[in-house]
C-alpha cells in the first residue's frame, strides 16, 4: 500500500472519529455534569479543547502506528522573513473572497460560525484569539498542511494541494464552511509546497483567523453601543445588494491577491522540483476517498435538515 492509499485510508478513519466524537463529547458532559453555568464560557471551552481532540489526537495516533519522520512529514523548517511577509500579505488579500464565499453559502446553508462568534463575543481578547486563531493555527496545520499534504505530495503539486484542501473543507462537518474552507486549504496547501514549511500555512491561518477575531471584537462594541443595530443584525438576512458589493471588493482584493501571489510562486518554484520525484499513486480516487464523500454529503446535509427542524420546533 502506498503512502498515499495510507493517508486516504486514514483520513477515512479521522472523519468517522470526528463525526462521531461531538456525540459522544456531548453524552460524556452529560454524563459528568459539565456546566460552567455561562454559555459563553462553555462555547470557548469547546473551542479550547476541539483542536487537541480533532487534530492532536488523532495525529499522535498517526505517527505512533507509521512511525513516520515527524520532522519531514510536518514540513518543519524555518520560513524566510520575505516569504513571512509575502504570506501575511496574502492572508489578508484572500480574506474577501473567502467571505464572499461564506456570504453566497449563508444563502443556501446555516452560517454555524457567525453563531458561534456571536455566542463568545464577550470574550477577553487575548483568550479569544489564542482558542480560535492560535490552537487552530497550529494544530490544524500540522494535520491538514502537515500529515495529510506529505501524505499527497506524490499526487502532484496542484493534485496534493486541492486534495488536502478538499479533506479540509469536508473536515468542518458543515455546508456553510466547507466551500471556502477547502479554497483556504488549497492556498495553504500551496504555501507550505513552495515554501518547504509549515509555518507559512500556520502563519497566515492565524492572520485570517486572528482577523476574524479582531472584527468580531469591533461589531461587539458597536452592538453595545447601539441596541437597535444589534436588534436588526439578529434577523437580517444577506440581501443580494450585499452580495454583489461584497464580490466586488472580493474581486478587487483577489485581484491584487493574484499578483503577490504569482510573484511568490516565482521566487519559491525550486522547492517544488522535488515533489516529481515521487512516484505517482496508481489511482487519486479509490474506494476510501468515495467513502469519504459520501460520509460527508450524508453527514453535512442530515445535520442542516436536523438544525432546521430544531428551529422549526423552537
Amino acid at each position: 500500500m502506498s503512502k498515499y492509499e495510507k493517508t486516504i485510508y486514514f483520513m477515512m478513519i479521522l472523519l468517522i472519529y470526528l463525526c462521531i466524537m461531538p456525540f459522544a463529547l456531548g453524552a460524556l458532559f452529560r454524563i459528568i455534569d459539565i456546566n460552567f453555568g455561562d454559555d459563553n464560557l462553555n462555547q470557548v471551552y469547546v473551542l479550547f479543547i476541539t483542536p487537541f481532540l480533532c487534530s492532536f489526537l488523532p495525529g499522535l495516533f498517526y505517527f505512533i502506528v507509521t512511525r513516520d519522520n515527524l520532522k519531514e512529514t510536518l514540513s518543519i523548517k524555518r520560513l524566510s522573513i520575505k516569504n513571512f511577509f509575502l504570506i501575511v500579505l496574502m492572508a489578508f488579500l484572500m480574506q474577501p473572497a473567502a467571505s464572499f464565499i461564506a456570504a453566497l453559502s449563508s444563502v443556501f446553508f446555516d452560517n454555524t460560525v457567525s453563531s458561534v462568534m456571536t455566542s463568545i463575543s464577550e470574550t477577553p481578547p487575548f483568550t479569544l484569539i489564542f482558542v480560535v486563531a492560535f490552537l487552530p493555527a497550529v494544530f490544524e496545520e500540522l494535520m491538514y498542511r502537515g500529515i495529510i499534504l506529505s501524505g499527497c505530495k506524490n499526487a502532484g503539486v496542484v493534485q496534493s494541494a486541492v486534495i488536502s484542501g478538499l479533506f479540509f473543507g469536508i473536515m468542518h462537518l458543515n455546508c456553510n464552511q466547507f466551500f471556502y474552507a477547502f479554497l483556504l486549504g488549497v492556498i495553504l496547501g500551496l504555501f507550505v509546497i513552495y515554501t518547504g514549511s509549515i509555518f507559512a500555512s500556520m502563519t497566515a491561518h492565524f492572520v485570517i483567523n486572528a482577523s476574524q477575531c479582531f472584527l468580531v471584537i469591533i461589531s461587539n462594541k458597536i452592538m453595545n453601543s447601539f441596541p437597535e443595530i444589534a436588534v436588526q443584525a439578529e434577523t437580517a438576512k444577506v440581501t443580494f445588494g450585499e452580495l454583489v458589493f461584497v464580490g466586488g471588493i472580493a474581486v478587487i482584493f483577489g485581484t491584487l491577491f493574484m499578483m503577490v501571489f504569482l510573484y511568490f510562486l516565482k521566487i519559491n518554484k525550486s522547492n517544488v522540483k522535488n515533489i516529481s520525484m515521487y512516484e505517482k499513486p496508481r489511482r487519486l480516487i479509490n474506494i476510501p476517498f468515495i467513502v469519504i464523500i459520501v460520509i460527508f454529503a450524508l453527514y453535512s446535509v442530515g445535520m442542516e435538515v436536523l438544525n432546521n427542524m430544531i428551529g422549526v420546533r423552537g
